[in-house]
């Protein structure tokens, strides 16, 4: 087991320090009011020292973006993979838009920096199917769809494909939480999304003849 040093601790202590003023001025002025000078006085650091941790502001929000990706991938992963297909499909989407809902802050500014979170613009060597299937966030939803239609609970229609019924309730997911977030309606966003959810699956059985 590593230990890292005394240096590389305060190191650490100081970007954490760096990241979570980050997080208070995002959270109190938007990202109007960010930057390196800001975020100094918060942690009482020379603006230039700040330079030895980050490259620009863009990076921090870039670092703050990802620590957001990191916990709602954590919040998918705590749903139980024994659970029935159906159960895990909607245990995903309720903790998808719970963590909208109590995080409207970090889902906004992940959501609203397109080039730092990793769903970028489609180039011309990466698909979106290629970006999202390798993001573990859609990826954890994209699986308990997948799983619905192994076990014959989902049909895929003959017009579509396994990723685009994905991304159909992943659009579903994230429009209303981008629309409550927006809208201060944050309150019920889970129970609301589940049913808006609970529709569209009944939609995929009932082509099944279920």
């Amino acid at each position: 087991m590593t230990t890292n040093t005394p240096r590389e601790q305060r190191h650490q202590r100081t970007r954490d320090a760096i990241l979570d003023a980050a997080r208070r001025i995002l959270h109190e002025e938007g990202v109007e009011g960010l930057s390196m000078r800001a975020i100094a006085q918060r942690i009482e650091y020379s603006p230039a020292g700040l330079y030895e941790y980050f490259d620009s502001k863009e990076a921090i929000i870039g670092a703050v973006c990802q620590q957001g990706f990191v916990r709602l991938d954590r919040q998918l992963g705590t749903v139980d993979p024994a659970l029935p297909a159906l159960e895990m499909l909607a245990a995903s989407c309720r903790n998808y838009l719970r963590f909208a809902a109590d995080n409207p802050d970090f889902y906004m500014l992940m959501f609203t920096n397109a080039p730092l979170t990793g769903i970028t613009a489609v180039s011309k060597t990466r698909s979106l199917e290629d970006i999202l299937l390798t993001n573990p966030s859609f990826l954890a939803l994209h699986r308990a769809v997948e799983r619905c239609v192994q076990e014959g609970i989902f049909h895929v229609p003959q017009d579509s494909r396994l990723f685009l019924m994905s991304m159909t309730f992943w659009e579903i997911l994230h429009g209303g939480a981008m629309l409550a977030i927006a809208n201060h309606m944050e309150r019920d966003l889970a129970q609301r999304g589940e049913t808006a959810v609970s529709v569209l699956a009944r939609g995929y059985q009932c082509k099944a003849g279920v």
